[in-house]
Protein backbone atom coordinates (compact mmCIF):
# COMPACT_ATOMS: atom_id res chain seq x y z
CA UNK A 1 0.00 0.00 0.00
CA UNK A 2 1.07 3.56 -0.71
CA UNK A 3 1.76 5.58 2.44
CA UNK A 4 0.68 9.23 2.12
CA UNK A 5 2.47 12.13 3.79
CA UNK A 6 0.26 14.22 6.06
CA UNK A 7 1.53 17.43 4.44
CA UNK A 8 0.40 16.25 0.99
CA UNK A 9 -3.20 15.38 1.91
CA UNK A 10 -5.87 17.47 0.16
CA UNK A 11 -9.67 17.61 0.22
CA UNK A 12 -10.03 15.07 -2.59
CA UNK A 13 -8.99 12.39 -0.05
CA UNK A 14 -11.87 13.07 2.39
CA UNK A 15 -13.95 9.96 3.00
CA UNK A 16 -11.37 7.58 1.50
CA UNK A 17 -9.39 4.90 3.25
CA UNK A 18 -5.64 5.55 3.04
CA UNK A 19 -2.42 4.96 4.93
CA UNK A 20 -0.47 7.74 6.61
CA UNK A 21 2.75 7.69 8.58
CA UNK A 22 2.98 9.77 11.74
CA UNK A 23 2.87 9.91 15.50
CA UNK A 24 -0.37 9.67 17.48
CA UNK A 25 -0.42 12.69 19.77
CA UNK A 26 -3.94 12.47 21.20
CA UNK A 27 -6.87 10.06 21.33
CA UNK A 28 -10.44 10.42 22.53
CA UNK A 29 -12.38 7.79 24.40
CA UNK A 30 -14.27 5.25 22.32
CA UNK A 31 -17.86 6.47 21.88
CA UNK A 32 -20.98 4.71 20.62
CA UNK A 33 -22.98 6.15 17.72
CA UNK A 34 -26.52 5.12 16.91
CA UNK A 35 -26.83 4.05 13.26
CA UNK A 36 -30.31 2.60 13.12
CA UNK A 37 -32.83 2.90 15.94
CA UNK A 38 -35.72 0.73 17.05
CA UNK A 39 -38.37 2.72 18.91
CA UNK A 40 -41.48 1.79 20.87
CA UNK A 41 -44.53 4.08 20.87
CA UNK A 42 -45.25 5.21 24.42
CA UNK A 43 -49.02 5.27 23.80
CA UNK A 44 -49.77 1.99 22.00
CA UNK A 45 -46.56 -0.05 22.17
CA UNK A 46 -46.10 -0.28 18.39
CA UNK A 47 -42.47 -1.04 17.46
CA UNK A 48 -40.86 1.02 14.71
CA UNK A 49 -37.53 -0.43 13.59
CA UNK A 50 -34.88 0.72 11.13
CA UNK A 51 -35.15 4.45 11.88
CA UNK A 52 -32.02 5.85 10.21
CA UNK A 53 -29.96 8.36 12.18
CA UNK A 54 -28.29 11.31 10.46
CA UNK A 55 -25.66 12.85 12.78
CA UNK A 56 -28.26 13.48 15.50
CA UNK A 57 -30.71 11.49 17.59
CA UNK A 58 -33.91 11.21 15.51
CA UNK A 59 -37.16 9.73 16.82
CA UNK A 60 -40.06 8.82 14.51
CA UNK A 61 -42.33 11.82 13.89
CA UNK A 62 -45.54 9.85 14.40
CA UNK A 63 -46.78 6.34 15.15
CA UNK A 64 -47.55 4.23 12.06
CA UNK A 65 -50.24 2.29 13.91
CA UNK A 66 -53.52 3.58 12.37
CA UNK A 67 -55.35 3.12 15.70
CA UNK A 68 -52.86 5.32 17.57
CA UNK A 69 -53.00 9.11 17.74
CA UNK A 70 -49.36 9.61 18.79
CA UNK A 71 -48.07 12.47 16.66
CA UNK A 72 -45.84 13.95 19.36
CA UNK A 73 -42.65 11.90 18.90
CA UNK A 74 -43.31 10.21 22.25
CA UNK A 75 -41.16 7.14 21.61
CA UNK A 76 -38.65 5.16 23.67
CA UNK A 77 -35.41 3.80 22.20
CA UNK A 78 -35.02 0.02 22.42
CA UNK A 79 -31.24 -0.18 22.93
CA UNK A 80 -31.10 -3.97 22.56
CA UNK A 81 -32.71 -3.93 19.09
CA UNK A 82 -30.93 -0.82 17.78
CA UNK A 83 -27.63 -0.84 15.85
CA UNK A 84 -24.61 1.02 17.23
CA UNK A 85 -21.00 1.44 16.08
CA UNK A 86 -17.98 2.54 18.09
CA UNK A 87 -15.89 5.50 16.96
CA UNK A 88 -12.84 7.34 18.20
CA UNK A 89 -10.98 10.52 17.25
CA UNK A 90 -7.18 10.22 16.84
CA UNK A 91 -4.81 13.15 16.24
CA UNK A 92 -1.79 12.17 14.11
CA UNK A 93 1.24 14.45 13.69
CA UNK A 94 3.68 14.13 10.80
CA UNK A 95 7.04 12.51 11.50
CA UNK A 96 9.98 14.75 12.37
CA UNK A 97 11.96 13.66 9.30
CA UNK A 98 9.11 14.80 6.98
CA UNK A 99 8.98 18.40 8.28
CA UNK A 100 10.72 20.97 6.06
CA UNK A 101 13.36 23.10 7.78
CA UNK A 102 11.84 25.99 9.72
CA UNK A 103 8.29 24.62 9.52
CA UNK A 104 5.88 23.60 12.24
CA UNK A 105 4.68 19.98 12.23
CA UNK A 106 1.22 19.46 10.76
CA UNK A 107 -1.40 17.19 12.22
CA UNK A 108 -4.73 15.70 11.18
CA UNK A 109 -7.76 14.38 13.05
CA UNK A 110 -8.74 10.87 12.05
CA UNK A 111 -12.13 9.41 12.93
Amino acid sequence: PCIERIRSLKTDRIGRLLSVSGTVTRTSEVKPELLSGTFTCAKCGHVESGVAQQFQFTRPLFCRNPACANASSDFHLDVEQSKFVDWQRVKVQENADEIPAGSMPRSIDVI
